[in-house]
């Protein structure tokens, strides 16, 4: 029988000074799990007996990683917990990491790597803080991110050190700062090469064990912040800024506005109380429920992006080419550019290729993009990526001619958003080398569907999906089939929205409901932005493949004929005088499209559009049960492996809010039951909405799409 890995060594730097190393054994991060607690308490509860030493330094083992903060697969398993248990696990941790702050020697954190959440608040009870100036080394509490908020005294003591504005400035907003930036905030009192962080630590205690200020900054501590001046003025500029920032829920980072602001003139006994109370009223919320959810999604992406075999090695790509220098086009390009991927753009409009490629080279330094006169320049790329209009005659012509001019090992790459990759490999004679790399919108959107055609190499999955990740996106590899993943959840949201507003319900009350539930923009915004003319074709070729999430309904095409594009052609739905400006309402839409409103409706189903009209939960609520069916197609006909595959893709291919936690973990949350009884009811007048027997079966098995805890 072996012995227990330890997580905590302590050895000695020189005679009186103590090092403290956290290792978290079999782990590539220290993460502040029971094990790390016990040990550093005992660790520190030994030291304090010394009476030889100067000073204690906490240090890393790890290569990147500081502390990267809680457990949070402990947090999920208990979020049921009562407050009592909330508040126990706040006080429990926090006297751990109290004894940094109570010990008769020179406390000094030396952070090399990430340290965040919980992994700052440890160096916030220590005297001081030494951070490398490496571009690894972040320091943040990011709980806000998560639903949550500090809990081990972070909003007590960073107003303290810092200031009470610096202080509200990250624990609302969760951003992550870089070492020198903490210096000027105040929370880093030194910032060093890596090389001389431990040599830094050992003089800085040197020179505080002689002078004892040590012991006069602890006592300062205990009382308020030192800026309470600014109180009402933080208060209003930061809960402005809450309303404003579209990433957070504004839960979590209100909850923390509030608490800290009123407690920044206590004690800091009774600030750091209120914050366990202030953790135990988001601890558990729907809204942290969610943002935990989407953190594991993307957790689980890094490790298995879906039907991939990451013990692939992927192939070389330093220059790929791109056909289309259209506005996808040129943003993948850009995409390229950033991240030192050198590019060669072709288009057949005669100038449009070498304009985007003067427009783009301007300002960039990483990598060289130029314009191609013909295909003939592609011989000897890597990877060569379609970005045509999305009509299937076309994009057979161009990607033949594409594969007559590169090497025999060059990839090719279709971006096509909806037509099957199949239809399209049969005019390629070498269909193991062709996939699809959908940008869902490469500005706006980390998700890339790579999608594996019946005959796609395993190699050439493995480096589109390699190549994604390099590029900075979030890379999911599906199966094919008609509008893969992203365009069938989008199509069910815009063809129940399209039939809702048929029936009489109104445009304004669809897209308020929507956005009450957290979406950025209602259906019919997202429609304008990605474009309607788009969205049509993408509908049309969905709707030949025979799928039953969309209709051909004459709108979309009353639209296109009129030239109301969406925010490219400055009016769809809805005008936009600046193209990146706000939206605005004109009645004049309704009068094009009037005539494909119901005319005569039955009074049953009048009262139910009053109703709606007044009810943005049930719009919303009916809009999320339709996407939720098509979801449950998907899983049905195997194009993803996962269900998490789809709920990452929802949330990173079309905004869905990153707080409900993906489309099946909503369904899960109201019930599957619910939602089966809302498809019921939307069934007895269109029929193909009625619930399917994956749905019908979870319900009556009581199942759910995410295991409970």
């Amino acid at each position: 029988m072996t012995d227990k890995k330890t997580a905590v060594t302590v050895s000695q730097i020189q005679e009186d000074i103590a090092l403290i190393t956290m290792d978290l054994p079999e782990s590539g991060a220290n993460i502040l799990k029971d094990q790390l607690f016990e040990e550093l308490d005992l660790a520190m509860a030994k030291l304090m007996e010394r009476e030889d030493l100067s000073g204690v330094i906490l240090f890393s083992g790890k290569p990147k990683i500081f502390v990267a903060g809680a457990d949070l697969k402990k947090i999920v398993a208990t979020l049921d917990w009562p407050d009592s248990e909330i508040i126990k696990f706040c006080e429990k941790g926090r006297a751990v990491m109290a004894r940094f702050s109570r010990c008769p020697f020179v406390t000094v954190a030396a952070i090399h790597g990430a340290s965040v959440g919980g992994g700052l608040e440890l160096p916030l009870w220590c005297d001081f803080r030494i951070a490398t100036d490496d571009r690894r080394t972040v320091l943040g509490l990011p709980e806000v991110r998560l639903g949550l908020v500090p809990g081990w005294a972070g909003t007590a003591r960073l107003p303290r050190i810092a200031s009470l504005k610096n202080a509200v400035d990250l624990v609302t907003s969760g951003r992550l700062v870089n070492a020198e930036t903490a210096k000027r905030m105040g929370f880093v009192d030194l910032v060093v090469e890596q090389a001389d962080l431990l040599d830094s630590a050992v003089k800085l205690i040197e020179r505080e064990a002689k002078s004892k200020l040590f012991a006069a900054a602890r006592r300062a501590m205990m009382g308020a912040s030192p800026d309470l001046g600014e109180v009402n003025k933080i208060v209003e500029e930061t809960g402005k800024q809450i309303i404003e920032n579209k990433e957070v829920y504004p839960f979590a980072p209100a909850v923390a506005l509030e608490h800290m602001t009123r407690t920044a003139e206590l004690p800091i006994k009774q600030a750091w109380d209120s914050e366990s109370l202030a953790m135990a009223q988001v601890y558990g919320s729907p809204a942290s429920r969610g943002l935990l959810n989407h953190f594991f999604l993307v957790d689980r992406n890094k490790k298995q992006p879906g039907l991939v075999d990451l013990e692939l090695q992927p192939q070389k790509i330093e220059s790929i080419g791109i056909v289309g220098a259209g506005l996808m086009g040129k943003s993948i390009a850009e995409n390229c550019l950033r991240r030192g991927v050198s590019v060669v753009l072709f288009d057949a409009q005669v100038g449009l290729a070498q304009a985007v490629a003067n427009q783009l080279s301007q300002n960039n330094t990483k990598a060289t993009i130029t314009a191609a006169d013909n295909y003939a320049e592609f011989a000897e790329l890597d990877l060569v990526i379609e970005s045509v209009v999305e009509t299937l005659d076309v994009k057979k012509i161009v990607l033949k001619k594409i594969e007559a001019v590169v090497k025999k090992s060059t990839i090719i790459a279709t971006n096509t958003s909806a037509i099957p990759i199949e239809k399209l490999a049969v005019v390629l004679k070498r269909p193991r080398n062709f996939c699809g790399i959908h940008f869902c919108h490469p500005e706006l959107m980390s998700l890339v569907e790579v999608v594996c055609g019946p005959n796609s190499g395993e190699q050439t999955i493995a480096t589109a999906v390699g190549l994604a990740r390099r590029l900075g996106k979030m890379p999911v590899a599906i199966n094919d089939g008609a509008g893969f993943v992203v365009n069938r959840l989008l199509a069910a949201m815009v063809d129940h929205s399209i039939r809702l507003f048929t029936l009489g319900v109104s445009i304004e009350s669809i897209d308020e409901s929507m956005r009450e539930f957290g979406f950025l923009g209602g259906p019919f915004e997202i429609i304008d932005t990605i474009g309607i003319d788009t969205c049509m074709y993408a509908g049309r070729t969905m709707w030949e493949a025979g799928l039953r999430c969309v209709t051909l309904s004459p709108i979309l095409p009353r639209m296109v004929k009129a030239g109301r594009l969406g925010r490219k052609s400055a009016a769809g739905f809805y005008q936009y005088p600046n193209p990146d400006g706000e939206r605005i309402w004109n009645e004049e839409v309704l009068d094009l499209i009037a005539g494909y409103r119901s005319e005569a409706v039955d009074d049953s189903t009048a009262r139910m559009v009053k109703k709606l009209n007044k009810n943005p939960k049930e719009i919303a609520n009916q809009i999320l049960s339709a996407i939720a069916l098509e979801a449950t197609n998907i899983l049905q006909e195997e194009i993803v492996a996962d269900s998490r595959d789809i709920d990452l893709c929802i949330i990173h291919g079309f905004s869905f809010p990153q707080h409900q936690g993906g489309i099946l973990f909503w369904a899960d949350q109201v019930g599957i039951q619910k939602v089966k009884e809302t498809l019921w009811k939307i069934g007895e007048s269109e029929e193909r909405m009625e619930p399917n027997e994956f749905i019908k079966t979870m319900a009556d098995k009581q199942w759910q799409f995410y295991a409970p805890s």
